[in-house]
């Protein structure tokens, strides 16, 4: 066999095939990279920060999360009955994060809000970035997470669990804080210290003399009155429901009330059927907070249809008197394994629209207590 030898200086010419491989790998590459970026930018921004949010793994262990907020008018507030603000919207974000829910404590003092955090009372302190250097730092051992307008949450340095969740989920705020953040509050100064709220409504007396009659906080009345029909008194439902509480006609014909289109007239009738609902044995309940919450579910969805939500409970081993609980088996009312059963007589029940009435109702009626002069 013989052996060819090239000189060293001699240039070797590539191999043609070769380079048009390498070429078409790199407009593949590009092509790629074009149609990615395309797509991202034709994502709205709330879908692209859902993707961001579901990439997270890690889920809470507790139902409901605790914060303590000094409350001012930009972080959080009532505008025209509605609960807004920055840190408002920053709560919901990471409750929805972690499908978990989240109540509110408004705590001017910043060392108030360090002791509710060291007793346990609650489970995030937010306060701004003076008032963590001045009343938090050194002081007890804790983890912060500073959120995109520079404000702190502060958690206990013992939590692991929360410390985990709060270092994934502020990762994710900033990287897409734009669309976290609306315009009209990121980037602003903390408002003036929160006054209460002194009006909802045009019926706002008629509200109180009415919730006297049935000894219930006003502002739980005008929460499920806001609910229903966001104080429009002519409002009519796609089922003839009617007016402020969305009242239907045989229910004002079995108080033998001929005439509910007036707003008092209206109020009037939505209460007689809460005060017949309140003093209804089958709705006896753990406490009154639950007790209250099975008579929002039963003015929605009818004293019967509540009575079977929680025979049904009881029978998949749960508390018939704790409306969570019940809450939690209603979704399998609908499945046909369950419905056509004896514990459910009255055939299937969808109960998503019941289930978001009660929690609507009770999150805005804790907005109100939090924002709303007694």
């Amino acid at each position: 066999m013989t052996l060819a030898l090239i000189p060293l200086n001699t240039t070797i010419p590539p191999n043609p095939g070769s380079r048009k491989k390498t070429h078409d790998r790199r407009c593949l590459l590009w092509l790629i990279a074009f149609l990615y970026m395309g797509a991202l930018a034709m994502t709205p921004p709330e879908t692209r920060v859902e993707w961001y949010i579901n990439e997270i793994p890690l889920r809470t262990t507790k139902d409901t999360l605790r914060y303590a907020i000094s409350g001012n008018s930009r972080d959080y507030f009532l505008y025209r009955t509605e609960p807004m603000g920055y840190q408002l919207e920053m709560i919901r974000h990471f409750a929805g994060a972690y499908d978990c829910r989240y109540h509110i404590d408004i705590v001017p003092a910043a060392d108030e809000r360090r002791q509710q955090l060291t007793d346990g009372a609650v489970d995030i302190m937010v306060c701004s970035r003076a008032d963590y250097f001045s009343q938090v730092h050194g002081c007890y051992p804790t983890a912060a997470f500073v959120l995109p307008d520079s404000s702190v949450w502060v958690v206990d340095a013992h939590n692991r669990e929360m410390i985990g969740l709060l270092s994934r989920w502020t990762t994710h705020v900033h990287s897409v804080c734009q669309s976290l953040s609306p315009p009209r509050y990121i980037w602003q100064p903390s408002g003036d210290a929160l006054s209460p709220c002194r009006a909802l409504s045009p019926y706002d007396d008629l509200i109180r003399k009415y919730a006297r009659q049935l000894r219930w906080d006003w502002r739980l009345l005008a929460a499920l009155i806001c609910q229903e029909s966001h104080f429009r008194p002519d409002i009519v439902s796609p089922r003839g429901a009617y007016g402020l509480m969305q009242v239907m006609p045989a229910t004002a014909a079995g108080f033998d009330i001929p005439d509910f289109t007036e707003p008092e007239d209206n109020i009037r009738t939505g209460v007689r059927l809460l005060a017949f609902l309140h003093n209804d044995p089958s709705l006896s309940a753990a406490d009154e907070q639950n007790r209250l919450k099975f008579i929002l579910a039963a003015y929605n969805a009818g004293l019967h249809r509540i009575g079977e939500c929680r025979t049904f409970a009881q029978s998949q081993q749960k508390d018939p008197n704790r409306w969570d609980e019940v809450a939690a088996a209603i979704p399998l009312m609908r499945h046909k394994l369950h419905y056509t059963g004896e514990h459910i007589p009255s055939g299937r029940f969808n109960g998503v629209e019941t289930l978001n009435f009660v929690q609507n109702v009770w999150e805005r009626y804790e907005h109100y207590r939090n924002l709303v002069a007694e």
